[in-house]
């Protein structure tokens, strides 16, 4: 650094020279042009003084410049008046006869002196006026000009000595201070050696070059400078299986979690030792140039830094307490206080359990003597707490230990979760409540229409029977509509009726499905006589559910098997169960017949309310299979058509799932 300031300040002082030099130059030359113009001024005026009265005595005109000589002459150099020196008179013809004009100015020695001489020609008189002055009488100007600049470039000359002397001084103390500051670091790296410390810095982006600090690094791990690089890679190298996917995300993703992160790591000294090691690493970002350092400390064996509940809590990620025996708060998480604020600190030292809403209070306190006396630690309860923008959170709580009468509570935030629940559960009270008031008002409303659907059908019959035959054939068509559609009506409120009511008992007794499958039949007697109908099945299985809706079930299959028989063939019906392979603890049913068949395309839209496929050759109200998936849903199973059979085997087989029943 005094080399720098040495070469600098005769750097300074150069330029000074310089400049003085070049603004003196500049100055003499304008003294010397100013001077060649005033003296072409003065000669033009004698002339023509002169050219006007050719006997004046030009001398007498410049009384006010004795220093100013004049003279005449003539084209033959003959002195008219005036005295001019002969050999000055040489001089002037020969600068005449090189600048070739009238009027000019030319410097010639006189002696020792240096002369500027001034000429104007008047040609129509023969005559020459030249003019003659010193040449230092001249640069009076310039040279008090000179001095003055001197004057201030010394005066700089010597601020400028004085301040690299007193920089000087300063320099020689820094240099001396640091000395002294390299001296003490020898001391601290000494010290820092003895109590096993290192401290190393890399770039992220360069890993693989050198380090930019390494303090006693190998020299604690007891390897030689020969047997490890002096890099981030080979100091990450060392890291055991362990410490490395605990420092995956900071130091070798550079995924940091904070800019400061402190563990215990375990790095291999050699083949087949490992030494642990305390390690801080910190993260610096100036600008756009990164920087990591790392401390690591040597541990002796079974050696911890600090309490253990310290370490948990200054390392946990997740909102975590510590409570002693008494139940006093002894020490938080950093993610606690990032969520409640810092005024959490003012509850250490007091119950733990005020860090809770007043209403859980006391279920705190319960779920923690339980833990203490090492019961019921797998259960998590949740409490909720105020955070520091006033808002409520739920935390889920689980308590570790005791370890060394020190009760730990670990949490997770479950604001989202308990919120959604709730919302949920709402949403499902309401549609409950919007299926009762439908249901109701399907009830209500196809009850109510019975009676006068009843009427109209009464008194239609009673025209057809006192008026058929009496009227025109026309009139007995449309009665016949009247009655047929009142029929057709009665019918389709019947079923609706039927509808509504089935899942309304919350009956869940045990029932044996070959009972159902009985009565179903039972109800069916006349029309599988009178179609010549066979069922087969195996033996069924007893589940938990509602008997009257299961023999509903089987019957609506039934009978719709029935209906949709193929003309000329007696209907077949197969009923198949088994174990469900896709849901444990259900039994899956198949009914299989041989009739006309359901196209693929239709699988979905067969169980929708009022879905008729054959509305013109087969009568019905479109109600049997929503009446069935209503019945299997209510049991928790489901109903489809098995879209896999062959449209070259004729028939439909529909598939049906059930809840087993409870084990005892």
């Amino acid at each position: 650094m005094r080399k720098r300031l040495a070469a600098l300040t005769l750097t300074g002082m150069v330029i000074l020279l310089f400049s003085f030099f070049f603004i003196q130059k500049t100055l003499y030359d304008s003294a010397i042009d100013q001077a060649r113009a005033q003296m072409m001024a003065i000669t033009y005026q004698l002339s023509a003084v002169l050219a006007q009265d050719i006997d004046i005595n030009l001398q007498r005109v410049i009384d006010e410049n004795p220093n100013l000589s004049v003279g005449v002459i003539d084209s033959n150099r003959t002195q008219i008046s005036g005295i001019i020196p002969p050999h000055l008179i040489g001089d002037l013809f020969d600068a005449i006869a090189t600048q070739k004009t009238d009027r000019g100015t030319v410097f010639c020695m006189h002696g020792n002196t240096v002369m500027l001489m001034g000429y104007s020609t008047l040609p129509q008189l023969d005559r020459i006026v030249v003019t003659y002055i010193p040449r230092r009488l001249l640069l009076d100007g310039w040279r008090q000009a000179i001095i003055l600049h001197a004057a201030l470039f010394l005066i700089v000359l010597t601020i400028m000595a004085g301040l690299s002397i007193w920089l000087w001084q300063r320099l020689k103390r820094q240099h001396l201070r640091a000395a002294d500051l390299a001296e003490h670091f020898s001391d601290s790296e000494n010290t820092l050696s003895e109590c096993g410390c290192a401290i190393l810095s890399w770039s992220p982006d360069a890993p693989d070059t050198a380090f930019g600090v390494r303090l006693n690094w190998p020299e604690i791990l007891g390897l030689a400078f020969s047997d490890i690089k002096p890099t981030a890679e080979s100091f990450l190298s060392r890291l055991s299986d362990a410490s490395r996917a605990q420092l995956r995300g900071p130091l070798f993703e550079n995924e940091w979690p904070a800019n400061r992160i402190g563990t215990m790591v375990d790095m291999h000294t050699s083949a087949d030792h490992t030494q642990r090691f305390y390690m801080m690493a910190h993260r610096r970002i100036q600008g756009t140039q990164e920087t990591i350092t790392v401390m690591l400390l040597e541990t002796a064996e079974q050696q911890e830094l600090c309490h253990p509940f310290e370490t948990y809590l200054r390392h946990t990620p997740e909102p975590s307490v510590a409570v002693d025996a008494q139940g006093i708060l002894r020490g938080l998480s950093p993610a606690l206080e990032h969520l409640i604020g810092a005024n959490i600190h003012d509850l250490i030292g007091q119950p733990f359990f005020r860090i809770f809403e007043a209403e859980d209070q006391e279920s705190a306190i319960a779920a923690f003597q339980e833990c203490m006396e090492h019961r019921d630690h797998e259960r998590e309860l949740i409490f909720r707490i105020r955070s520091q923008n006033s808002g409520i959170r739920w935390l889920a709580w689980h308590c570790i230990g005791p370890f060394d009468d020190m009760m730990f509570g670990s949490a997770r935030d479950v604001t989202q979760f308990v919120e959604n629940a709730n919302k949920l559960r709402d949403t499902l009270d309401q549609l409950k409540r919007s299926n009762e008031d439908l249901e109701q008002f399907a009830y209500v409303a196809s009850h109510d229409l019975q009676q006068p659907l009843r009427m109209v059908a009464s008194y239609t019959q009673l025209l057809k029977r006192r008026y058929g035959g009496a009227l025109d054939p026309e009139a007995d068509e449309y009665i016949d509509y009247a009655v047929d559609g009142a029929k057709r009506m009665h019918k389709l409120i019947s079923h609706l009726l039927e509808y509504a009511k089935t899942g309304g008992s919350d009956d869940g007794t045990e029932i044996d499905c070959n009972l159902a499958l009985s009565e179903a039949q039972a109800d069916l007697k006349s029309i599988i006589a009178q179609e010549q109908a066979t069922i087969t099945h195996t033996e069924l299985p007893t589940i938990s559910g509602d008997r009257i809706s299961l023999s509903r079930l089987f019957q609506n299959l039934l009978s719709n098997a029935i209906k949709y028989r193929r003309p000329g063939v007696p209907p077949h019906i197969d009923i198949q169960v088994s174990v469900d392979p896709e849901t444990p603890g259900f039994w899956r049913f198949s009914v299989r017949d041989n009739g006309i068949g359901i196209h693929p395309e239709h699988a979905h839209r067969i169980f929708r309310l009022f879905q008729r496929l054959h509305k013109d050759e087969f009568s019905g109200t479109g109600l049997g299979l929503s009446l069935c998936r209503k019945i299997v849903e209510q049991h928790g199973g489901r109903i489809w058509l098995d879209t896999s059979r062959p449209l070259t085997d004729p028939g439909a087989t529909f598939i049906f799932t059930l809840r087993a029943s409870r084990p005892e």
